[in-house]
């Protein structure tokens, strides 16, 4: 056993939560999609905080679900890189 720190792939995280964050907004694409083409014939337009008003059709379902996710990861990942910052321990 060795305490040293084995060599890693330079960028590899990185690469990884794109990839996973990429999958994450795809996939709310295409629930937005599902729920667009199911509930079009329940729900005309759907109002967001009494501001936004969406219409239910599989295209608009599917980019604001796809915008919707990408603001979270976005704003997740803005909250990890300032944490980083403050940091004291990392390398």
């Amino acid at each position: 056993m060795s305490d040293e720190p084995t060599p890693g792939v330079s960028g590899l995280g990185r690469r990884i939560l794109l990839g996973l964050g990429g999958s994450m907004v795809l996939l709310g694409g295409l629930l937005g999609f599902f729920v667009g083409a199911n509930g079009g014939e329940a729900l005309n337009e759907l109002t967001l905080f009494g501001v936004l008003t969406v219409p239910v059709s599989p295209v608009a379902m599917t980019l604001y679900g796809m915008i919707v996710v990408a603001a979270a990861i976005g704003l997740l990942y803005s909250a990890v890189s300032l944490a980083s910052r403050y940091d004291s321990n990392a390398q």
